[in-house]
């Protein structure tokens, strides 16, 4: 709009817009010394004037003028100062932003009425109801309002088969898609995948579809799943199945008589990320390959070139972008650095895009000693007790030790009855001196990806409902984790070792500052930013989609270096994405090698593949069902195999509760550490452990102090070993290692040796044959413990109930009538365990 762009450049606009920015960001900071007189702004600003600049900005498509007047209608909303009429102008404003949970928040904390619309002008109530019923939709006899956003979403999805949506965080992109997945459910039995990037966002995706399930009574209707097996689906209902690309790959391969009406790939832009980005660009185009009728949706953060994914799905169905600048919540970026020669007092400045703009000073309860201690005293004495503080820190060690830094610095508080129960279930589950035991009972907590699932859970409602204030988090943040904040405090971020955040990677974090519906606005704290390796910067950059295997491409010359090295072990596991890549283009050339690009460096390529192709004995399916282990190396096992034929029913996995396990699992680690990946030698003996407790569904809490003791039997480990160090290890062995990388590895040993033993005539042999990968990826080998899991209940809360449990054949439908008949309240369950099962029922 020229009207909105030439207003919003107006001095007298800028001068008015620049007091009520510091104005609406100082009066979020309790503690700060301002360094504006506050009645000195308010006189600058003339709400008349402001507002009605704002109401032409609010039509506007532009980022910087829907910001703008968000802002004015919030802050005049907020400020007892503005009159009565002004607030209702702002709630007009609100109105044209179609920003409903604005107004909603407005009303519940009594800033409006709730019959505010009563006081509009006729022409002003004809053109709210003209925007309501532009942006609302019926759906199961309900009426839906919809943000702007939103509305093109769905205005897309119902002239499209393929979309790809571009916004911000917190422009309600979850909320929209869950919407539409409603919608195809209600028109008749459909089978939908939902695909995220992380287990972590499994179980947050799930609890919020069964949520929408039961709100609208389809209970009896549609079923829900997480886990791949296809035996139990019940095909007179539609079927939810939310996965990871790694379940996606066993479910399709378990067989092809289940057809995928819809798929929806959240967080899509993700497949950039090496070889997981790989896996996901391959299950999708098998997916399309196999129902070219599939509907596909992908959702992302704000990117400049959405409509990349759409080029991945090869067939006639049309297909459009959404790419929104939609803004939903104010962020203020601030940077905060240390005075000259004042170590407990630091300057805070307002970061935009026109400017920076000195707002005032924070005093520190004490001078910093180290770089950890920056962060705890700069987020205490910013928040000044109040709950919604999220600190980010570059890994779980550093997560934990800054933790025990805010316990030492604050007061103790009254802890509610919820934390007291969930630092009995962090002592039962995890160990008595984990750290978070302690940290909770001053309202504070970590949060990590290898943590388990039910603590995690609780975590992210008890600080969402404000009983923890302070909620220390690494990048399984970056991952889509929803935690709404306040304020979110950063210094030299990376993620994982050494990686420092990009932008693009840092406005996805800094996102969670004032989710959309819970606060106004958020703040952002960045600690000196200027000895950051990548500044924050307060423009906005649009992320770029870079596919994984578009990257391998582009750095031709290494990935056919690999190749013609035979893919040596030593590399595959340095560099997982060339692993990946070579499997991902083998298949398609033993599908199609007159599909692969002429380009000289896929000529070069298929050179190679025509030259290996030859020496692959394996069957076809094999090679597809092991998409991220080099043909050459199965080709190396399967030989192996011959090479044993005389002894091969030793080289079967035996049951984890068999008498003679441990050696067994040795043994099998020993054997795919040689041949198809490549395994420490030393690490053998304590793996095997590992798998088999893991397996036989043994507690984390028994893993732990099993590893724990047996590093202090040990003189060199003793004083280098502590229990935090052991914890966060057994953690990542069962995450990286059993859960990932060896479900991979194992499977693939699996798929061979059936193969290997039909070939000989040996099926008596076959029915020995343990199903590893289930129980490696869920940490249970009894069918009634992988019933329960598919309920929907989390692995600690299968493992309790199974004390109660005789059979342990019970399906999924048995096991869901077990719990039906249980008096939860009799059994020795802890309350947040009991919540767990009663989200299930």
């Amino acid at each position: 709009m020229m009207i909105a762009d030439k207003i919003y450049k107006l001095n007298s606009f800028k001068r008015q817009y620049e007091a009520l920015l510091i104005l609406s960001v100082c009066d979020t900071m309790p503690q700060l010394a301002w360094t504006y007189d506050r009645s000195s702004l308010l006189g600058v600003i003339d709400w008349s004037n402001i507002l009605g600049i704002a109401s032409i900005l609010s039509y506007s498509t532009n980022s910087q003028h829907l910001e703008a007047a968000l802002r004015i209608a919030q802050t005049c909303l907020t400020l007892d100062s503005c009159t009565g009429n002004e607030k209702n102008a702002s709630a007009v404003i609100l109105d044209s932003l179609t920003n409903k949970l604005a107004i909603k928040m407005a009303i519940d904390r009594q800033y409006i009425n709730s019959d505010y619309k009563n006081n509009y002008p006729v022409p002003l109530k004809i053109q709210k109801y003209k925007s309501d019923f532009e942006h609302s939709i019926l759906i199961n006899n309900q009426l839906i309002s919809l943000n702007r956003f939103q509305k093109d979403v769905y205005d897309a999805h119902t002239n499209n088969g393929t979309i790809s949506i571009s916004a911000p965080t917190s422009a309600g992109k979850s909320f929209i898609l869950c919407t539409i997945l409603l919608e195809e459910l209600l028109d008749g039995n459909k089978n939908i995948v939902y695909l995220v990037p992380t287990r972590a966002l499994i179980s947050q995706v799930e609890a919020d579809l069964r949520g929408l399930v039961k709100k609208n009574k389809m209970e009896e209707k549609v079923n829900i799943s997480t886990v791949p097996p296809q035996e139990d689906i019940d095909r007179n209902k539609s079927n939810v199945f939310v996965f990871t690309q790694e379940r996606l790959h066993w479910f399709l391969i378990g067989g092809e008589s289940i057809p995928i009406h819809m798929l929806i790939i959240d967080e899509a832009h993700k497949i950039e990320d090496g070889n997981r980005g790989i896996l996901l660009q391959q299950k999708l185009e098998e997916t399309v390959k196999r129902n070219p009728k599939v509907k596909v949706y992908f959702s992302s953060p704000y990117t400049s070139n959405p409509e990349i994914l759409l080029d991945n799905v090869v067939n006639n169905s049309k297909k459009d972008k959404v790419n929104t600048q939609f803004v939903a919540v104010n962020q203020n970026l601030i940077y905060a650095t240390q005075r000259s020669r004042k170590p407990d007092q630091w300057r805070l400045q307002m970061c935009t895009v026109e400017k920076s703009i000195d707002i005032g000073t924070i005093n520190l309860k004490d001078k910093p000693a180290g770089e950890l201690h920056k962060i705890v005293l700069i987020s205490e004495s910013f928040s000044d007790g109040q709950s919604g503080s999220l600190i980010y820190c570059n890994g779980a060690a550093d997560a934990e030790r800054t933790s025990l830094l805010l316990f030492d610095l604050l007061e103790q508080n009254q802890v509610s009855d919820e934390i007291n129960e969930l630092i009995k279930l962090v002592k039962q589950i995890i160990h008595p001196n984990y750290t978070l035991a302690k940290v909770l009972q001053k309202n504070i907590a970590f949060h990590y990806g290898n943590m388990p699932l039910l603590i995690r859970q609780e975590i992210e409602k008890l600080f969402t409902e404000g009983k923890i204030k302070y909620l220390i988090c690494t990048s399984t943040l970056l991952e889509g984790v929803n935690l709404p904040a306040k304020s979110i405090f950063i210094r030299r971020p990376t993620r994982g070792r050494r990686n420092p955040l990009n932008q693009n990677d840092f406005w996805n974090l800094a996102g969670r500052a004032g989710r959309w519906g819970k606060e106004f606005s958020g703040n952002i704290i960045c600690i000196e930013p200027n000895t950051w390796d990548i500044k924050p910067e307060p423009n906005k950059s649009k992320q770029v989609i870079k596919r994984a295997i578009n990257v391998i491409e582009e750095e031709g010359d290494e990935f056919l270096k690999f190749i013609q090295d035979s893919a040596p072990r030593s590399e595959a596991n340095r560099r997982q994405d060339l692993e990946f890549a070579f499997g991902y283009y083998y298949i398609r050339y033993i599908i199609n090698k007159e599909a692969i690009p002429q380009t000289p460096f896929h000529k070069a390529i298929l050179l190679e593949l025509q030259k290996i192709a030859p020496t692959i004995q394996l069957p076809d399916y094999i090679i597809k069902r092991n998409p991220g282990i080099s043909p050459l190396a199965q080709q190396k096992l399967f030989d192996y195999f011959g090479d044993n034929i005389n002894r091969i029913d030793e080289l079967i996995p035996v049951y984890p509760s068999d008498e003679n396990a441990f050696e067994e699992y040795t043994n099998l680690v020993g054997r795919i550490g040689k041949t198809i990946s490549e395994y420490p030698h030393m690490l053998h003996a304590s793996r095997a452990i590992l798998l088999i407790n893991w397996m036989t569904g043994k507690p984390l809490s028994y893993l732990i102090n099993s590893s724990y003791k047996s590093y202090q039997s040990k003189s060199k480990y003793k004083d280098v070993k502590t229990l935090p160090v052991v914890i966060r290890e057994v953690m990542d062995d069962v995450e990286t290692f059993v859960r990932f990388r060896f479900v991979k590895d194992s499977s693939c040993y699996i798929d061979i040796l059936r193969y290997f033993l039909e070939l000989h005539g040996r099926q008596d042999l076959l029915e020995d044959i343990p199903q590893l990968n289930l129980w490696l990826e869920f940490g249970v080998s009894q069918k009634t413990h992988l019933s329960l899991l598919s309920l929907g209940l989390s692995r600690n809360t299968v493992i309790e109930l199974t004390k109660y449990i005789i059979n342990t054949q019970m399906s999924k439908a048995e096991g869901l009538v077990w719990l039906k008949e249980q008096n939860l309240e009799q059994l020795e369950l802890s309350p947040i365990i009991i919540e767990d099962i009663k989200k299930v029922l």
